[in-house]
């Protein structure tokens, strides 16, 4: 990652114009005015910000974020934001949808829309932006407009931002727990997750009025529907597709999807990483699925405070109110950053529930099984069938979501009959991400999931534009 000394002036002047380029706020653009009405931004002005940002001092970098190789971002999308057919507008979508509990929320996301330069109402395809795996709910995809000054804290914010500024209308579910939601956020949790994209979904397209269009919208709607997301926004992206086909075919077409690095094998290939005696560098995600499965199964099966070693299951808990980044997670966990200490990740599990999970006829194995993304809603024991084009792309190297993940899903969805025999059509493909990455195991922040994220990204969304019509 680049670093230099001090913010630079071309950061200090793309602040100022995109200040200038805030619709409705005067001269200067504060945390509430971004919040609340539509930013307007030029896309080349947005790159010298991320430019800049990124070449800050080490101590100015999250270490929650500092494993994501900006490079990777420079080199496979910097060229999108350079554009001078769009610029973007951005604005939170505040919509109702249910959560894990079945309970009506509010909840929010970012949609970022095309604008044309000539003044023309371009027609546009939507894409939904699945985000990863994130704690922090400042972190989350809407609050961007409140940090524009740190754009290298939303690194898939700019990957929807290069991306919409080639003529997409993109759309960003913040999930419950995050964004202007304060609930336990429901990670990993299939059923409940594509629901909120879905909600996100028709609360964008009738933002943007549809495929007429509406006269506050700079573009209208072309029909065409792309997925995508990476680690836990890819799971969700597969759930999701799982769910429009169907369930809401009369509403929606896929036109293709790419789940991208996703744990789509949640019995199976991330059961084996919690059981397993081996470090990890990113041990927080354990207590993180706990205390989501815990509320989205009404407190009936992995309660934290019981499934939880003694001192970790009071402590380890609260964290997850949305007010903490995954890094402070891991350390509360036992895992050391300066000097490194990695830890297994179940050795803040009891001995008993360990040895409850690797019973595969448990109740918290069936649980699992129901929130794998390949399986059918009907039954457990068989992949749901893709009527759409589907890709996934995944590292063979992943360290903290394994490939395997991915080769589980497109094995089960070949079984069923959905492998892809013709271009562009119906099925699923599986294509190793190539990308060369020299990570050591021992360092706690780099890793392979993270630097192969914009590479992946940029091959994942090369793939479904080739859709676009």
């Amino acid at each position: 990652m680049l670093r230099f000394a001090s913010l630079s002036k071309t950061f200090r002047a793309a602040l100022v114009a995109m200040t200038l380029l805030t619709a409705g706020c005067g001269s200067s653009l504060s945390s509430q005015q971004a919040g609340s009405g539509v930013v307007k931004i030029d896309p080349k002005l947005l790159l010298a910000s991320i430019t800049a940002a990124i070449q800050q001092p080490a101590t100015q970098i999250s270490r929650a974020l500092a494993g994501w190789e900006w490079s990777g971002f420079i080199s496979n999308f910097g060229t999108l934001l350079t554009s001078v057919n769009y610029t973007l507008d951005m604005q939170k979508i505040t919509y109702q949808s249910t959560g894990a509990d079945g309970q009506i929320h509010n909840m929010t996301g970012l949609l970022i829309l095309p604008r044309s330069v000539l003044g023309s109402k371009p027609s546009v395809p939507i894409l939904m932006y699945q985000h990863g795996t994130e704690p922090f709910r400042t972190y989350s995809p809407s609050r961007f407009l409140a940090h524009m000054d740190r754009p290298a804290d939303y690194p898939e914010v700019m990957v929807a931002a290069a991306i919409a500024s080639t003529g997409y209308a993109v759309a960003m579910a913040d999930y419950e727990g995050m964004g202007d939601n304060t609930s336990i956020q429901p990670y990993v949790h299939g059923a409940t997750l594509a629901r909120q994209v879905i909600d996100m979904l028709r609360a964008s397209r009738d933002r943007i009025g549809g495929t007429a269009g509406n006269s506050s919208s700079p573009c209208s709607w072309n029909s065409q529907l792309f997925l995508m997301g990476y680690s836990e926004g890819g799971y969700v992206t597969m759930t999701t597709t799982r769910e429009l086909q169907l369930n809401h075919a009369a509403e929606f077409t896929v036109t293709a999807s790419a789940p991208l690095s996703g744990p789509h094998d949640l019995s199976g290939v991330m059961r084996g990483i919690i059981l397993s005696n081996n470090t990890f560098k990113a041990p927080y995600f354990l207590p993180f699925l706990l205390t989501s499965y815990n509320y989205a199964s009404g407190g009936v099966l992995f309660n934290p405070a019981s499934v939880m070693a003694n001192n970790y299951n009071t402590t380890i808990p609260p964290l997850f109110d949305g007010n903490t980044p995954s890094d402070k997670i891991s350390e509360a966990m036992g895992m050391g950053f300066s000097p490194v200490n990695l830890i297994v990740p179940n050795s803040v599990l009891t001995a008993l529930f360990v040895t409850q999970l690797a019973v595969n006829t448990s109740p918290e194995v069936a649980f699992l099984k129901q929130n794998d993304s390949y399986r059918s809603l009907l039954n457990v024991n068989a992949a749901w069938v893709p009527a759409v084009p589907i890709r996934m792309y995944h590292h063979r190297n992943d360290d903290l979501v394994p490939y395997g993940n991915s080769q589980v899903a497109f094995d089960a969805f070949s079984t069923a009959g959905a492998k892809n025999h013709a271009l562009r059509g119906p099925g699923v493909e599986l294509v190793e991400e190539l990308v060369s990455l020299n990570i050591s195991p021992s360092d706690p922040v780099k890793t392979v999931h993270f630097g192969a994220a914009f590479p992946e990204l940029s091959d994942g969304w090369n793939w479904l534009n080739g859709f676009k019509n």
